[in-house]
């Protein structure tokens, strides 16, 4: 799928990948972690070294986790595709406990964070060392940046959502700011957790560039939009506001999608006008969003307008329902790779959410209006979407945003934050005739830790599991 390839030095950096991959893969063998490691391996000597670490797509860019969204409502499963999903994707649908024991989606974010400690540990040498500051910054910045979008979504698959009454109390994720393998994990709060999120971000806007050489790369205006992604999931949002009105100053483009063509299999390409940082899944811990076997929410996809042009672009038929087909990726007939990363429709969404929440209903509104014309087919007139109050305003902007986001890592948290705010979103799935509901601000939905890792590094479980 991929055709853009950076520039690195031959064998010496795919020696030094391949040595760092064969060690976070082992990571979880409680034998490999009493082993020194062998520092000629997974150690980079210069710039160049860690820039092609961070190159690497295979582990930088396609380990975003599924968990959430398998777990989440855009999607249903009938009794005969359910059937055909292996024990842990039919745990996963209805709630239920499951091991998932490695390979599996923590491990995959370990690699992430073990490969930035690296390059931030090896960064920091070679500058005391005498490299010039300038020549690591764009390294420092994206190992930063990586490692705060691997946390924060992390933090929203197995974590509560954030709140000030209970974040010093509520149990988050692993916080690990170091390769040495010998330190101990540790699970730290919700509060702690987004505030070394924050902190990695804030700094990492310092250091990159405003754009990329490529979106395969971090950049300032990812930083900012993930800055507004953390504060959004936190409910700050005057702060979601400000970072994503700095994330547009840079990248504002969106697509017609009158260009689109809404009868191929595929109909967007990757790394397209509106992608501002790429991550996606390339192979999927469960099957449940197969194209195969998930099929879209029924009241979801009634709820486009006829002349949304959405309606035809994101979905196919298949039989009596529809598939979903709108991710921002290039893929082959009946791929399954999905779309994870920062793109300007969501920061769009994301501005005018914040607005309507601070009581600013016309620009909420215009924000809006903005986006949902370039999604609107133009033989027809687009009705100007108005609202007379900050309710409305809300309504409105919060339905657009679950038409316009699906299947990229954003609705699990969306249930959360939003029941937070006390909408009393519940999950309900029929099968076989049987009814399983997962209530407003469950317990579960913090969803459980691998049973290897509960055992390994001897962390408590999420409650409820």
């Amino acid at each position: 799928m991929r055709t853009y390839k950076l520039k690195t030095r031959g064998n010496k950096q795919l020696f030094i990948i391949l040595g760092l991959l064969a060690v976070s893969l082992t990571m979880s063998c409680k034998k490999f972690l009493d082993a020194k490691p062998n520092d000629k391996l997974n150690t980079p000597e210069t710039p160049a070294d860690l820039q092609a670490m961070l190159d690497n797509a295979g582990i930088m860019n396609n380990k975003s986790p599924t968990y959430d969204e398998v777990s989440a409502d855009d999607y249903f499963l009938t009794s005969e595709n359910y059937a055909l999903l292996a024990l842990r994707g039919q745990a996963a649908y209805l709630w239920e406990p499951w091991p998932n024991e490695h390979p599996n989606e923590w491990g995959r974010a370990a690699e992430i964070i073990y490969a930035t400690n690296v390059c931030l540990e090896a960064a920091e040498k070679q500058i005391n060392g005498g490299t010039p500051a300038k020549d690591l910054a764009n390294i420092q910045g994206s190992a930063l940046f990586y490692r705060a979008f691997t946390w924060l979504r992390q933090l929203w698959v197995y974590s509560q959502a954030y709140d000030d009454a209970t974040a010093k109390a509520d149990l988050g994720i692993v916080i690990r700011k170091t390769a040495d393998f010998n330190v101990p994990s540790e699970r730290s709060n919700v509060e702690d957790c987004y505030a070394q999120i924050l902190a990695d971000l804030l700094q990492a806007v310092e250091l990159l560039p405003d754009r990329p050489e490529h979106v395969l790369r971090p950049s300032k205006a990812a930083a900012y939009g993930l800055l507004a992604r953390a504060y959004l999931s936190m409910r700050k949002y005057d702060l979601a506001l400000a970072n994503a009105e700095k994330c547009l100053a840079i990248k504002s483009d969106l697509i017609d999608y009158n260009t689109i063509n809404a009868a191929a299999n595929s109909p967007f390409q990757s790394y397209n006008t509106e992608v501002i940082f790429h991550a996606d899944v390339v192979t999927f811990s469960y099957g449940n969003l197969f194209i195969t076997s998930g099929m879209v929410d029924t009241l979801l996809y009634q709820s486009y307008n006829t002349n949304d042009l959405r309606k035809s672009v994101y979905y196919a038929a298949t039989g009596k329902y529809n598939y979903f087909k709108g991710t921002y990726i290039s893929r082959a007939v009946g791929g399954n790779t999905l779309f994870m990363g920062l793109a300007t429709d969501e920061i769009y969404l994301m501005k005018a959410e914040c607005f309507a929440r601070l009581g600013k209903t016309d620009q909420a509104m215009e924000t809006l209006n903005l986006l949902m014309k370039k999604r609107w087919k133009n033989a027809v007139p687009y009705p100007t979407l108005t609202a007379a109050n900050q309710a409305t305003a809300l309504d409105i902007i919060l339905k657009e945003r679950r038409k316009e986001l699906l299947f990229r890592g954003l609705r699990w948290m969306d249930i959360k934050r939003l029941n937070k705010e006390g909408y009393q979103i519940g999950i309900k799935r029929i099968l076989g005739g049987k009814t399983y509901t997962l209530a407003p601000n469950s317990e579960r939905f913090a969803l459980p830790i691998p049973i290897d890792i509960i055992k390994i590094g001897g962390i408590p479980q999420n409650p409820g599991w």
